[in-house]
């Protein structure tokens, strides 16, 4: 038995996909279809993602959360994927500045290798132009720029920790991100969220063959 646990925020939870509810549902609705084909149930996913949730509270909750789930004996892959809220500026700073959160993405790889989890880090998306150094329709301002340098830190982290990378803000950037996303600028819409799926479920058939 493979237990994927998939850590993130509202994009991950599945906000704004009205057809499947976001990638990682899409995910486990694959394997579970593959479960009832083959009654041998091989992977498990769970997502648990947050709305809102930065790497602040991740770190909070991800022991409690791996202990929950993770049995002896049985393989555990871990996949992060934060950010759109940690970038997010507060009185000219943002709100989990960057050494705070690559501190906090640390520590709970740290403890997911405790358990021989394998790690996979997804980095942030990008957002829409016309949201761009804007405060949105929830009071929320962010910036290009940031993005870029929480992506660098991430992909420096990934190999300091030995982790999976996956570029998903280059994947957005390279077909044209304005169709991916929805009309707040940050989410994902279901055309979004199915790339996100395909992209991701190619890096977790590495890590799980």
């Amino acid at each position: 038995m493979l237990k994927i646990l998939c850590f993130g925020d509202s994009i991950t939870l599945g906000e704004k996909d009205i057809e499947q509810g976001g990638w990682a549902d899409r995910l486990k609705k694959q394997y579970f279809a593959q479960f009832v084909d083959s009654q041998t149930q091989k992977i498990t996913l769970y997502n648990l993602g947050v709305a809102g949730e930065t790497t602040d509270g991740l770190a909070k909750r991800f022991d409690i959360e791996l202990r929950a789930r993770s049995i002896k004996g049985q393989r555990l892959i871990v996949v992060f994927a934060y950010g759109a809220n940690d970038i997010v500026m507060h009185k000219d700073k943002n709100i989990v500045p960057e050494a705070y959160y690559i501190r906090n993405l640390k520590r709970c790889i740290e403890s997911a290798k405790k358990f021989k989890a394998d790690i996979l880090l997804l980095n942030l998306l990008p957002i829409a132009d016309t949201i761009e150094g804007k405060v949105n329709q929830h009071g929320k301002l962010r910036f290009d720029q940031d993005i870029q340098v929480y992506n660098f830190a991430i992909k420096k982290l990934s190999h300091e920790m030995n982790c999976e990378y996956l570029d998903l803000y280059a994947c957005f950037v390279e077909n044209n991100k304005e169709d991916y996303l929805s009309s707040d600028g940050v989410h994902p819409n279901s055309k979004g969220h199915k790339l996100l799926y395909q992209k991701i479920k190619q890096s977790l058939s590495i890590l799980t063959s």
